[in-house]
């Protein structure tokens, strides 16, 4: 698994139980403009996080800086509620002991540009380990959004198969797959002597690459992931049901790593170890990172037929929206 990497969502708004979506600078046709409620509520994050209770799940924005029509922000993410020991690894010593409340916080980039006449916006977050903010990012923001403008829906979607994946199926080679389950199937726990515990604690992969220099046939991946039918079947392997597979596509040297889920639609990942080897790059800095989502946006504009130009256009950032804030309700049974 990569260490870090970049996951990408489509953003759109529209109204309540009709299907067309909105354009994201004049969605209400009365000037309304999605970019300046995303900013008003990150600017809210920066003075009051956001708790989920229930998850025990804390976020909160570090720092915010505009760009055009594009937002670069670093966003707090993390837990608490349960103690540990944390302990230096050569002499054992341990250096802190966290409490219930102490929130254990992780640092994440994002990237989010939401052109004007446009209808979709594209959003960028960082995982480190495979863990990334977009759940509580998506709740949070939902819920500020939707205490103001009622009557309107915000979605933060994987992008649709038949768009992007498809295309970079066909222009791609397939050079690795990996099926994996977050539990370990009750007979290979029982030959291993593993308790209950264990076992769903436990996670199970299957890696198959073919030899060096050669890659699979996509016919099969390309039929199931276009249609969605077959998905389910191909999560089954040798008798095991797995929850998820990850598909490794190679496109001009660089690796897009496509995660395939029953009933879900495939997320496009991308994997920074690989982006920052191809550029030379040792040290993942804020501007190397930020620079690196900008490029792959225009890249995955031009996948789904967006206008890169759009994208670029320059824009006047009102001073008024400094001081808008969009924010979270607090919850009256928190």
């Amino acid at each position: 698994m990569a260490k870090y990497t970049l996951a990408s969502y489509a953003v759109r708004v529209r109204k309540s139980r009709e299907d067309d979506y909105l354009q994201l600078d004049d969605f209400d046709r009365s000037g309304g403009d999605l970019l300046k409620e995303f900013y008003g509520y990150l600017l809210h994050l920066r003075e009051r996080p956001f708790e989920n209770e229930e998850k025990e799940r804390s976020l909160e924005c570090q720092e915010v800086t505009q760009e055009h029509r594009a937002l670069r922000f670093k966003l707090a993410h993390g837990a608490y509620g349960a103690q540990s020991r944390i302990r230096e690894r050569q002499t054992g010593q341990v250096v802190f002991e966290k409490q219930e409340d102490h929130v254990d916080l992780t640092d994440l980039r994002n990237y989010l540009i939401l052109p004007a006449n446009s209808k979709v916006g594209l959003l960028f977050t960082e995982r480190f380990q495979g863990n990334g903010v977009l759940s509580t990012l998506a709740e949070s923001f939902k819920k500020a959004f939707n205490a103001k403008h009622h009557g309107y829906v915000i979605e933060i979607n994987n992008l649709t198969s038949e768009d992007a994946f498809g295309k970079y199926l066909d222009s791609g080679r397939l050079k690795k797959i990996r099926l994996i389950r977050q539990e370990i199937p009750q007979d290979v726990a029982d030959e291993l002597g593993m308790g209950e515990y264990e076992r769903r604690l436990g996670k199970i992969e299957v890696v198959m690459s073919p030899p060096r220099k050669f890659s699979f046939g996509k016919r099969k991946l390309q039929s199931a992931i276009s249609s969605g039918d077959d998905v389910s079947s191909m999560l089954e392997w040798r008798g095991v049901q797995y929850s998820e597979m990850k598909i490794l596509v190679n496109i001009a040297g660089t690796n897009r790593t496509l995660s395939v889920s029953s009933g879900t639609t495939p997320a496009m990942l991308y994997d920074i170890d690989e982006e920052m080897r191809k550029d030379s790059v040792t040290d993942l800095t804020d501007d190397w990172l930020y620079a690196k989502a900008k490029e792959l946006s225009e890249d995955l504009a031009k996948t789904l037929g967006m206008s890169v130009d759009v994208m670029r256009r320059d824009f006047t950032w009102p001073e008024v929206w400094g001081h808008y804030r969009l924010e979270v309700p607090i919850d009256q049974n928190d």
